[in-house]
C-alpha cells in the first residue's frame, strides 16, 4: 500500500483552509496510508490556525517566522514527510469523498517507474473543468501570453497553457497545476525540491520541466476529481501578485532560456504588458483596479536587479 503526505502552504487563507481540511478528513482512505497532513504557515496573521488541529487527522503544523513564500514553505514541509508520494494541495481545494481512492487506484493500475507527477481533473463551482494543464513555454508562448494575444484564439498565437483540450481524457501532459500537485517523494528529493528563486508562481512548471529533462513524466488523470476555487489568498493583494507572477516569468526565462531570450521577454513585460493590461480594464470598466496594476508594476520596477540576479545565479 502506498503512503502518502499532504502538504499545504497557508498564508492568512481564513475558512479556506479549515474548509480543506474537513474535506480531507471525509474523504476515504481505504487504499493507501495517510502518513500526516502538514500544514507550512508563514507567519498568518488571520486566525486561520485557530482550532485546526480538532480532527481526527495527523496533523503537523510548522509555523514561519515571517512569509517564506511557496516554494521554500513546500521544501520544509517536504523535509518532514514520511509518504512516498507527497501531495502538494492548495488551502482553497476541496477533496471529494472518492478523490484520493480513484486517484490511487489509478497508480496501483498504472504507474511506471517513469512517471514521476500526477495531476487530477479539477472543477470551478459550477461543476465546469477547469484548464489546468500546460505546456512547456517557448519565448514566443511567453510573449503572446504576456500581451495578451492569447485572448484572439488564433493558432499561432497560442499560450502555453493548454486550452484547446476537453480535459476529458487522462494522458500524459507537460504540466499540470500544482494546486493538486501528487510527486513521488524520491523525485522530490532527487531534484532539491522547488527552486526557491520563485517566491510563488511557476515554482511547479520550473519542477515539472526539470523532471521532464530527467526523463521523468507528468500524467494528468480524469478518474479523480476535486473542487478548485482558484486565486486563494493572492485576491487580496492584486499588486503583490501581478509582481510575483513577471518576476517568475521572468526567472523562468532567464533560467530555462537564456541571457539575451531572457531580457527580450523583460522588454515585453516591462513596456508592453503594462499598457495592455491597462487596456484590457478600461475596455471591462474595471477602473477600481487600475491603482492595484499601477503598485504591481511598481513593486517590479523597483526589484529590477534583484530579479535578473535570481534568473542568471
Amino acid at each position: 500500500m502506498h503512503s502518502l503526505s499532504i502538504i499545504t502552504v497557508n498564508w492568512n487563507s481564513g475558512d479556506q483552509l479549515k474548509n480543506c481540511i474537513k474535506s480531507i478528513e471525509k474523504a476515504r482512505k481505504d487504499n493507501f496510508d495517510l502518513k500526516e497532513v502538514i500544514i507550512v504557515d508563514n507567519a498568518s496573521t488571520d486566525g486561520s490556525l485557530n482550532n485546526i488541529e480538532n480532527t481526527n487527522l495527523p496533523i503537523k503544523i510548522i509555523k514561519n517566522p515571517e512569509n517564506y513564500g511557496f516554494a521554500k514553505a513546500c521544501n520544509i514541509g517536504a523535509k518532514k514527510a514520511k509518504g512516498d508520494f507527497i501531495l502538494f494541495l492548495n488551502p482553497d481545494m476541496i477533496v471529494f469523498e472518492d478523490t484520493f481512492i480513484n486517484l490511487f487506484d489509478y497508480i496501483y493500475k498504472h504507474d511506471k517507474p517513469e512517471i514521476g507527477i500526477y495531476g487530477i481533473q479539477l472543477l470551478d463551482e459550477n461543476g465546469n473543468i477547469q484548464k489546468t494543464c500546460a505546456r512547456f513555454p517557448s519565448l514566443w508562448n511567453l510573449i503572446v501570453r504576456t500581451v495578451g494575444l492569447d485572448t484572439f484564439g488564433f493558432k499561432i498565437l497560442k499560450s502555453y497553457r493548454i486550452v484547446d483540450w476537453d480535459y476529458n481524457e487522462t494522458k500524459e501532459v507537460d504540466h499540470v497545476i500544482g494546486a493538486f500537485f501528487l510527486v513521488k517523494k524520491s523525485l522530490f528529493e532527487k531534484l532539491n525540491g522547488y527552486d526557491e528563486k520563485f517566491f510563488v508562481y511557476i515554482e511547479d512548471l520550473d519542477f515539472s520541466k526539470r523532471a521532464y529533462e530527467r526523463g521523468f513524466k507528468t500524467v494528468y488523470v480524469t478518474e479523480a476529481k476535486a473542487y478548485h476555487k482558484g486565486g486563494g489568498t493572492s485576491e487580496k493583494v492584486k499588486g503583490k501578485r501581478l509582481f510575483y507572477n513577471s518576476q517568475s516569468r521572468l526567472i523562468y526565462a532567464f533560467k530555462h532560456f537564456g541571457l539575451v531570450k531572457g531580457f527580450i521577454l523583460m522588454g515585453f513585460i516591462y513596456f508592453v504588458e503594462p499598457i495592455s493590461r491597462m487596456g484590457f480594464l478600461v475596455l471591462k470598466r474595471k477602473f477600481g483596479e487600475i491603482p492595484e496594476l499601477i503598485r504591481g508594476y511598481v513593486y517590479l520596477y523597483k526589484n529590477t536587479i534583484k530579479t535578473i540576479k535570481k534568473g542568471i545565479k
